[in-house]
């Protein structure tokens, strides 16, 4: 079979391994050229606030045994060091911070490559191989994941899957929990949970591992002694929540405004469902390719269950593996009001791919024993490229939007100076940008960090201030209270401090207003009159960003 296939020779095996990793890169590329986005400016921003103190090393300690800010119940204090150390060796230079993303990424693929192919009895079988490659492409290409790669804040869903699939690979080699293999595991784990509380879900996919791999001892026995060989992995687990509830009060919230407890009993969750439709039409944007993607995913998932649902060992280990990516859907749903419509919120299935490629490759991993390939049609090879095929559209597409994205950052970061320079003496600008850029988000928790060093030369908030369209609603209140005065006269962290102690001139309006021309990445002014404030500040921002080149931004209002 494996001479008729052509895999026999090294060569070939070496290229089918390395092709999923080349086309990846390939394919992302565009993007390490683009400059950061959103979050990842207020991510910047504190970095530096706490370099300029000093405390940058004990800053980032720290974070180990706090919550990543007041406002949320985030542990995350792995990326955040890794952030720190972006900063160190290279400041807001955004492309060593992207190229460290989609190294991590990469690195994920060879982990899903090395669990795949041990998943199976024959680690060097040919269709093992194979089905391993087919996993490792499917995770790598998954259209979903561009999110968590191009984006630089994405990097808490990389690091806490890339140690979630470590300690999973490292547990297939162990012999026992306490071997060099079991501590590495234990290890990956501990900083698993120390990248994001999506690692809530280890232990869940190492006791399927576990079970997969006592697949020939039968059902309760695989579950039993499964159980037993995880057991280390879920006390980990156990402990982490612990720490939770430590740190926060409570061990399962993770955003303020949420419960997911509550959310799951009440049947919140089937909300989030219902908006699946609209956010995949946005999160897979050529209906074509999304088609065909949907439905080979879903004929190969159909092939993969037909394949290893014949034989109990191959029972065995489909359902543990499908039941761990159904968790790992359900464990995020509790936290969503509803799937944005715009297909945001694609990094939240980073995990979910990694488990969807090991699934769809089960006939092949499971081939040599389970007779999955061995009796697999010649359909399955056409599914397969179907759906690759499909994939890598969809994924094209998504990153166009990443890389014009980016590419707008840099253009921005560049034209804010150049209009700070142009105001008039004693003027004051006010910038509004999109929030976000079709799934991409752009301006938002941006505004400081565009304006502020270390990505730019200078500080410019005493010149201009960045706004979103979701901020203009308040900033009548803002004037009255004498914002504009307190930036003008203060460093922007000084500001509200200043406005509140009342040293600042209240009543004092910007004088000049500007937009983000996304098509022509430029900056264009605005035809907006001062004495327009008073009840009627978001009526004329409407008619004046109508008749701008701007006019998407009057969508927001």
């Amino acid at each position: 079979m494996a001479d008729r296939a052509g895999l026999g020779n090294p060569k070939l095996r070496l290229l089918l391994a390395l092709a999923p990793f080349i086309a990846c890169a390939w394919l992302y590329w565009p993007t390490l050229s683009g400059g950061l986005l959103s979050d990842d400016y207020s991510v910047l921003g504190v970095l530096d606030a706490w370099r300029k103190d000093g405390g940058l090393v004990a800053a980032l300690l720290g974070k180990f045994y706090s919550g990543l800010d007041v406002r949320s119940y985030y542990y995350r204090p792995l990326p955040m060091a890794s952030y720190g150390l972006n900063f160190a060796f290279a400041g807001a230079d955004p492309l060593a911070w992207r190229l460290t993303n989609l190294a991590l990424h990469l690195a994920s693929g060879a982990l899903v490559f090395a669990i795949a192919r041990r998943l199976g009895d024959s680690a060097e079988d040919t269709w093992v191989f194979a089905g391993a490659a087919l996993a490792a492409a499917i995770f790598l290409c998954f259209p979903t994941n561009v999110e968590a790669v191009a984006w630089v804040s994405g990097r808490y869903d990389l690091l806490s899957t890339l140690f979630m699939l470590a300690t999973v690979a490292c547990f297939q080699r162990a012999r026992c929990w306490n071997d060099r293999w079991g501590a590495l595991a234990l290890v990956a784990a501990l900083c698993a949970f120390a990248s994001k509380e999506s690692a809530a879900l280890l232990p869940v996919f190492v006791l399927a591992v576990a079970v997969a791999r006592r697949s020939r001892d039968g059902a309760h026995a695989a579950l039993r002694q499964g159980a037993r060989d995880a057991l280390p992995w879920i006390l980990v687990g156990v402990a982490y929540f612990g720490l939770r509830i430590a740190i926060f009060g409570t061990p399962f919230r993770v955003y303020p405004d949420t419960s997911p407890l509550v959310a799951l009993f009440h049947g919140d969750w089937l909300q989030t469902l219902a908006s699946g439709g609209a956010w995949l039409a946005a999160v897979l944007p050529v209906p074509q390719a999304r088609v065909a993607f949907v439905a080979g995913m879903c004929a190969l998932l159909t092939l993969s269950a037909a394949a290893c649902l014949r034989t109990p060992a191959g029972r065995i280990t489909w359902f543990a593996i499908a039941a761990t990516a159904l968790l790992s859907v359900g464990m995020v749903l509790p936290h969503l009001a509803s799937l944005p419509p715009n297909g945001e919120d694609g990094r939240l299935f980073y995990s979910t791919s990694a488990l969807m490629g090991l699934l769809l490759a089960l006939p092949w991993i499971t081939a040599p024993h389970a007779g999955g390939c061995s009796a697999m049609p010649a359909i399955g090879v056409v599914l397969v490229v179907v759906t690759l095929g499909a994939d890598a559209l969809l994924l094209r597409a998504t990153l166009a939007s990443w890389t014009d994205a980016g590419a707008q950052s840099t253009a921005l970061l560049k034209a804010l100076p150049v209009l700070a320079r142009t105001l008039p003496a004693g003027g004051y600008g006010f910038v509004l940008v999109p929030d976000h850029l079709g799934a991409v988000p752009f301006g938002r928790n941006a505004q400081g960090g565009l304006v502020s060093p270390p990505t730019q030369a200078a500080p410019l908030s005493l010149r201009l201030i960045v706004q979103t369209p979701d901020e203009l609603a308040a900033w009548p209140e803002h004037i009255q209270r004498g914002l504009v005065d307190a930036l003008r006269r203060y460093p922007l962290a000084q500001a509200w401090p200043a406005v509140e102690s009342g040293h600042a001139t209240a009543g004092l309006a910007p004088s000049d207003y500007f937009c983000w021309d996304s098509a022509r990445r430029s900056v264009v002014p605005l035809p907006l009159q001062t004495e327009l404030l008073s009840g009627q500040w978001l009526a004329a921002w409407r008619v004046a960003l109508v008749a701008s080149p701007c006019r998407e931004l009057a969508r927001g209002l």
